[in-house]
């Protein structure tokens, strides 16, 4: 019944929006079912609420950043409404996260991928790059002005690329209705972002997909 609605939900985004906010419908070839009083998250939502939360916490110590040593105050202004999405994130994940039982923390890590590429932006662990934003920080530490900008913008569609999957998938899979409320509704807000760093990436030189393209799926074993 969950999945039921979680589609449902699906098809209104769809409806609403552009193509382009559609979920990742691939078939996921090992269901998740949804939880039984007492047990614990599915390991794929836990590991989806992990790998968010890190997300998350990444991209504001990329804002505070951005905030020192932007080019200009345009580009400092977009710099911080993506922080702000982040910040709100982090405070929906912790509550999502409190109100469910987790698996023990040790068994929350990538283990395996599957053959249609369905699940592997959670489950992948080629994929998973839980410091990809720690590590912008630090490459980005040391410059400024238009080289600073240069460097976060290829960071951060790196990073949205990978949000983007995590969300879709999330949103297709989770038989969790509050879960797949979060992810479509998050997911809308970070293709705006997105969007808004592809515009941007012109002026550094850097090519990108038009705005509003959908992922395309390659090799499940490999990152995406």
């Amino acid at each position: 019944m969950h999945k039921i609605v979680a589609l449902a939900l699906l098809g209104l985004t769809a409806l609403t929006a552009p193509a382009w906010s559609q979920a990742n419908i691939r078939p996921d070839p090992d269901p998740r079912v949804p939880t039984q009083p007492g047990q614990a998250l599915p390991h794929e939502d836990a590991l989806f609420l992990k790998e968010a939360t890190l997300a998350s916490q990444g991209q504001a110590e990329l804002g505070r950043l951005a905030t020192e040593k932007a080019p200009d105050d345009e580009f400092r202004s977009l710099a911080r409404r993506i922080a702000e999405t982040h910040v709100k994130l982090t405070g929906d994940l912790k509550g999502l996260t409190d109100t469910r039982t987790l698996p023990p923390a040790d068994q929350l890590r990538p283990e395996r991928t599957d053959a249609f590429g369905a699940a592997g932006a959670v489950s992948n662990p080629e994929n998973a790059r839980e410091g990809m934003a720690q590590e912008a920080v630090q490459a980005l530490s040391g410059k400024s002005g238009e080289e600073f900008g240069r460097g976060y913008v290829e960071a951060q569609l790196r990073l949205h690329d990978r949000l983007v999957d995590l969300y879709q998938t999330e949103a297709s899979h989770t038989p969790d209705r509050h879960l797949a409320t979060f992810a479509i509704t998050s997911l809308v807000t970070i293709q705006k972002d997105r969007d808004a760093l592809r515009a941007l990436a012109g002026r550094f030189g850097i090519e990108a997909a038009p705005a509003g393209q959908a992922i395309q799926y390659g090799d499940p074993t490999k990152a995406r």
